[in-house]
């Protein structure tokens, strides 16, 4: 009987000590103002590798063995930390952290600064808030930024990026852009995938932006991409499509009207009008659509609006020793144009794609020294038709009784023989295409040594990246017979038509460009207080060159263009 007791009990501990390991704990996690907080790291203590991040609601499912603690914790708020035992449901108010105010950093061009010590106008933006549509970013700036003025010129696929300027253009003649780094490099934004965003910082007055020199004299946009995170690996995929019209479309009279305008026009001059009140029957029925045509050129070349595709996928964790993140995307923003559907070997349609890539990875090889990795890059094709921006050109200056789309022989008509003068179904469709293809590549390390062995505060900090850019363009151009024909029929009723351009069958132009860029920085940090005191300063020093790697006999275009630059800051706060 004593045999048997003895068994039963190990039994039911062996039982308990499954039931522990199958625990889980869900949660709730909001401020003092009882408003649910997102993005909230839960951590089980001492155990790498196992964590959860609060959702939307505020809410948290995490699996662990009781007797436990979990560790919240979250930017700008205390630290926490719980014992689990049996419960599998806990509530947690964060609180502001005491020291919120005073801690708070600001990212400057010569790193963190805090909060309370700076005298620039530096503005933090929120990177939700430049989430659109758009292939680039600069289309969210104006509106979101305070003191950035921007402009769209084109809405083709590719080429409807935003130029900007902060605080107004300060510098006439010369670079007018501001001065963009990503990851304490000299790149552009326009192929940023969103989604790789950390943090998105405007340096705006001279204050903020001296470090820079002459070249800050625009201001300064600062970009820091997302880096892996301590914990379990994280999966992050987003799918979106969105339909995009145009924001504003000239509004143009009809074939009927225009002829009846043209007409008082020259009556009012004292002149014959053009066309008589029979010509004027014949157009508004639409009975001779050769020589009376009513087109409306913008129905016919442009459609409602087009979608933009978007793709997401990034992945990050790592241990205590190293972290990662990875990240890919593809964006296919599609053209307004109608196509012939004729044709199907080719795409005279303007688009847009863009493949990224990008990948982090930051390792602590001790305790002081930390080493970051960077590499990323992206593909981009633009096409658009053969005559290129000629469409445009075309469409604006023909008239809705110019010429019909197609002559009822099958002959294309033209008004003209250069490429604005063509017929604009004709100069969108019938023209061949071209494609731009853009390939960029960008390799950088950072290397992170804090000297508080020498004494405490002292940091060095130095960069090396290499970027290579290449772009190729390929023109296939053809062009079709075109003919332009008299006001009157002959005498047997049939058209009198003029070849105005004769057929080109397609052929190819093509050109390259490619530059490679290297940069190297470094940078000594030092801060400390003493007591009342606050003491802080920055060394830097900054070369950078430019290489063109285009095939040039012009030995003035192969020279390397070079920048070095010797920089530093000081500050000093009493209490």
């Amino acid at each position: 009987m004593l045999l048997l007791v003895i068994c039963s009990t190990l039994g039911l501990h062996a039982q308990a000590k499954v039931d522990r390991e199958e625990i889980i704990v869900t949660g709730l996690v909001t401020d003092e103002s009882h408003e649910p907080l997102v993005g909230v790291n839960v951590v089980i203590q001492d155990r790498p590798g196992l964590g959860a991040i609060t959702d939307i609601n505020g809410k948290f499912k995490i699996k662990m063995e009781p007797y436990l603690r979990l560790v919240i914790s979250f930017i700008g708020f205390e630290t926490q930390e719980i014992l689990i035992k049996e419960q599998k449901t806990i509530k947690v108010v964060m609180k502001e952290a005491k020291a919120t105010a005073l801690d708070e950093v600001v990212v400057t061009g010569t790193g963190e600064q805090r909060k309370l010590t700076m005298t620039g106008a530096v503005t933090n933006v929120d990177v939700s808030t430049l989430k659109t549509s758009s292939s680039s970013i600069t289309n969210a700036l104006a509106g979101n930024v305070a003191g950035v003025l921007a402009r769209q010129t084109s809405g083709m696929p590719g080429e409807n990026r935003s130029e900007f300027w902060i605080r107004g253009i300060s510098t006439f003649g010369a670079g007018s852009s501001a001065l963009v780094l990503v990851d304490g490099f000299e790149r552009s934004m326009n192929e940023i995938n969103i989604e790789d965003i950390e943090t998105f910082t405007v340096l705006k007055d001279a204050s903020a932006t001296a470090i820079y020199g002459s070249r800050g004299a625009n201001g300064v946009v600062l970009i820091t991409t997302k880096r892996g995170k301590e914990g379990k690996v994280h999966i992050d995929a987003k799918v979106e499509t969105t339909y995009n019209t145009r924001t504003y479309t000239p509004e143009l009279v009809d074939g009927y009207t225009y002829a009846t305008l043209m007409n008082e026009a020259r009556i009012t001059r004292n002149q014959i009008p053009f066309y008589s009140d029979e010509d004027l029957h014949l157009l508004a029925n639409g009975l001779d659509k050769d020589l009376f045509p009513n087109v409306d050129w913008m129905g016919m070349l442009l459609k409602k609006g087009a979608p933009t595709y978007r793709a997401t996928l990034n992945i990050n964790g790592g241990g205590s020793l190293a972290r990662y993140y990875v990240s890919a995307s593809y964006v296919k923003e599609a053209g307004m144009y109608n196509v012939d559907e004729g044709l199907k070997d080719y795409d005279t349609n303007s688009s847009y794609h863009r493949w990224n890539y990008r990948v982090n990875v930051d390792m602590d090889i001790t305790k002081s020294t930390l080493v970051r990795v960077g590499i990323a890059g992206s593909l981009d094709k633009m096409n658009q038709p053969g005559v290129g921006n000629s469409v445009w050109e075309s469409v604006m200056g023909y008239s809705p009784i110019t010429s019909p789309v197609l002559f009822s022989d099958g002959r294309i008509p033209a008004y003209g023989n250069s490429d604005g003068r063509m017929n604009p179904w004709a100069a969108s469709t019938q023209t061949g295409y071209q494609e731009h293809w853009n390939n960029k590549m960008q390799a950088d390390i950072t290397l992170e040594q804090k000297f508080d062995f020498i004494t405490k505060g002292l940091k060095f900090v130095g960069r090396f990246g290499m970027d290579t850019n290449n772009a190729q363009w390929n023109n296939r151009k053809k062009l079709p017979e075109m003919w332009k024909v008299e006001q009157n029929r002959d005498s047997d009723g049939k058209l009198v038509p003029t070849k105005v351009r004769g057929e080109e069958i397609m052929s190819q132009q093509s050109s390259s460009t490619g530059e490679r860029k290297e940069y190297l920085e470094a940078e000594l940090h030092y801060n400390r207080s003493f007591s009342d005191h606050l003491i802080g300063g920055v060394l830097k020093y900054t070369q950078d060159k430019i290489i063109n790697t285009t095939s040039n006999s012009d030995v003035i275009q192969g020279i390397d263009r070079r920048h070095q630059g010797l920089a530093g800051r000081f500050t000093y706060g009493w209490k």
